[in-house]
């Protein structure tokens, strides 16, 4: 009766080695997947960071944009004070002269920041609100990763199994992701 029961014993614990191997694998596994979705978060991360640095500058370019527009309506109002003036008292004196003909370069000036404002996508915020769209993208991509490679049963069990953690996370880099540390 002993034979059958080390027979039974030895199968079960070839069964629990097997079996064991196999979670390790399937958590190998995870783990690659995971360090895979992690590298592309950080590409992802620095490609976001260019477009943000983008969308400042276009914002500063707008801005002194809509400043140089705003001060050129303040001088074409001022020298149409003057030319009602001129036209009162002296319309063919050499300053009304001069008047005249700053009222039509700023009138020029205007209108050309306003053609250019309208060619370069003036007054748009396209570069911000792209900025935005994918930030938000990327914020939902990265909670869904926390959730799964760090705060997940999986990859607890992974940092807990050593074949499967060093299979893992041997490289100095990898030691350093999310995917590899505890918290």
């Amino acid at each position: 009766m002993s034979m059958p029961i080390i027979k039974s014993s030895l199968l079960i614990l070839s069964l629990a080695m097997a079996s064991n191997l196999t979670y390790s694998s399937s958590l190998v596994e995870f783990g690659k997947k995971c360090l895979v979705k992690e590298d592309r978060l950080n590409k992802a991360q620095n490609r976001l960071e260019a477009l943000s640095l983008r969308a400042e500058r276009k914002q500063g370019r707008s801005n002194r944009s809509i400043d140089r527009l705003d001060r050129y309506q303040a001088e074409k109002e001022l020298l149409e004070i003057d030319m009602a003036e001129c036209s009162e008292t002296t319309p063919n004196s050499a300053f009304c002269h001069q008047v005249r003909l700053r009222f039509h370069e700023i009138a020029y000036l205007i209108q050309s920041a306003k053609t250019d404002s309208v060619g370069s996508g003036w007054g748009g915020n396209d570069a911000i609100t792209d900025y935005e769209i994918t930030k938000d993208n990327f914020n939902r991509r990265y909670d869904d990763f926390l959730a799964l490679c760090r705060d997940s049963n999986a990859h607890y069990a992974l940092i807990q199994t050593p074949e499967a953690y060093a299979e893992v996370c041997s490289s100095e880099a990898a030691k350093q992701s999310v995917t590899c540390t505890l918290f």
